[in-house]
């Protein structure tokens, strides 16, 4: 290209990137609109660069008639647009410099999703993958160990994976996060990190913990999605599916909180760090414990409205400060796992549900022939409601807290406790003459971090696990409470012969 002089600056840009095309009006609009000459590539019919070389950089000319491109053109830029200035010094510190081009290419690849009508989809993505990867990271146990709670894979046949190669898949889901976070068509990335999910849940049926399934199902809608800035239609249908996901657990969860053990129990223990302290708060409390179900089964509702959309999105958001509050660091400083999962909820109910965005509820709940659609109304709606006859998971049905799940214990004897090694024996209680409790929830909290996958067949792997241990099979029973709306099963006992 032969150099061109002028009393301009010639910025020749990408007139589809949101973020260009703002910048771009700013200086336009501006008083020193005179000094530049504005380029869009999509409204030139011919350019003096490679349409490609543009689309991929911005590209400026001096007065001088040097070319700028890139970190650099944004800085010659700054260098030259007032209002930019500030930019243009911290651009050159030493230690910035040579990063620039680092960060300007991230954010170049990215640049049509970050702001604009595609960005939800592009936060959409940042914010489950990085509290993807916080929930992770806090419960490193449950995923390559070292734990004394026993593995309940999928089927029993399956090959337990090494330490080498668990620890190579859990750097391998870390490592793909990164590439779907910076990669502006991440969909083999989703599909690989979705691959590797699967394959540790299959061999760990406890690592298929509720935020776990919810994540997975956003990121698959997220994988289905053509990534194409322009692709309205798929961008409408990859959000509104993630709507669904979201009212789903909202609804099943308040259906599943219709349960005396909830209001009796559960209720007051969560909101315990109130009442040990304002002990005459009891009492109201206990009508919100009771009303709690049916304000979240309302705003589940309400935000598939538009008329009461607003007012749900405040209760549901608050619901979430609410459980951050009873969880967190000043109450009951209790499963932190779940905290960065609850933070997550709240953001990606403003995120969805604000502006002034065109859905109905029709949308939300069918849109077209779609069979990924229809299969997460399946999964989140009407899979879940087997589960109050007992012939569905609850970690399946949002019914986390709920006190409608089932629960264990493994009873040993003096000669069993004795047996076990001292991983195991540092989770037994003594409660009574030759008589030792593990309570498997405490166990699962105390080695793994996480809550147990609430089942009578995944206590009776734990509890076979147990028995292989013992000297004599006589020295444990497990005691199984199935907790659901119909055909509960108070109590059921096992001995090691009938796991």
């Amino acid at each position: 290209m032969e150099e061109q002089t002028g009393e301009k600056i010639a910025v020749f840009y990408d007139g589809k990137c949101p973020m260009c095309a703002s910048l771009m009006r700013r200086v336009e609009h501006s008083s020193q609109c005179g000094e530049f000459d504005l380029h869009d590539m999509h409204a030139e019919k011919r350019l003096p660069f490679k349409r490609e070389a543009v689309e991929k950089d911005i590209h400026v000319i001096g007065r001088d008639g040097q070319v700028y491109r890139g970190a650099d053109g944004i800085l010659k830029i700054a260098a030259e647009y007032r209002r930019l200035a500030f930019a243009e010094r911290v651009g050159a510190f030493p230690l910035v410099r040579p990063v620039l081009p680092i960060g300007y290419r991230l954010i170049a690849v990215n640049r049509r999703f970050l702001f604009g009508p595609a960005s939800r989809i592009f936060w959409l993505k940042v914010i489950v993958v990085l509290m993807f990867c916080v929930g992770l990271a806090l419960s490193p146990h449950l995923w390559i160990g070292p734990r004394s709670y026993p593995l309940a894979p999928v089927f029993d046949a399956l090959p337990r994976a090494g330490h080498a190669l668990e620890d190579a898949m859990f750097a391998g889901l870390f490592v793909l996060a990164a590439a779907i976070l910076v990669s502006p068509r991440p969909q083999k990335f989703i599909v690989a990190f979705l691959v590797v999910l699967v394959a540790f849940c299959l061999l760990d049926q406890t690592r298929l913990q509720p935020w776990v399934f919810l994540y997975a199902a956003l990121l698959g809608t997220l994988a289905l999605f053509s990534w194409d800035s322009d692709d309205y239609a798929g961008r409408k249908r990859a959000l509104n599916i993630a709507r669904l996901i979201m009212a789903g657990t909202y609804l099943l969860s308040g259906l599943q909180k219709i349960n005396v053990n909830f209001v009796q129990n559960e209720f007051p223990w969560i909101v315990s760090p109130i009442t040990d302290v304002v002990p005459a708060a009891a009492p109201a409390l206990h009508w919100l414990g009771v009303a709690a179900p049916f304000i979240e089964i309302a705003f589940a509702v309400g935000l598939l409205t538009r008329r009461f959309r607003r007012v749900s999105l405040i209760a549901a958001v608050a619901m979430h400060v609410f459980i951050l509050t009873m969880f967190g660091p000043v109450g009951l400083d209790w499963n932190d796992v779940v905290w960065p999962w609850t933070a997550a909820m709240a953001l990606l109910d403003i995120l969805l549900f604000t502006g002034k965005q065109d859905f109905s509820w029709r949308d939300i709940v069918w849109s077209g022939r779609n069979p990924y659609h229809a299969g997460i109304l399946v999964l989140f709606i009407g899979l879940p409601l087997l589960s109050f006859a007992n012939l569905w998971d609850s970690w399946l049905s949002a019914a986390l807290y709920s006190g409608n799940l089932a629960e264990g214990e493994i009873y040993l004897n003096d000669s069993g406790r004795d047996s076990m090694p001292d991983g195991i024996r540092e989770h037994v209680v003594h409660t009574l003459d030759n008589t030792n409790v593990i309570n498997i929830q405490r166990w699962a909290i105390q080695d793994l971090n996480v809550t147990p996958y609430p089942e009578a067949r995944i206590y009776r792997k734990i509890a076979k696990d147990i028995c292989r241990r013992l000297r004599n099979p006589a020295d444990l029973v497990l005691i199984v409470r199935e907790q659901r709306l119909l055909f509960s099963r108070p109590e059921t006992g096992y001995r090691c012969w009938q796991l």
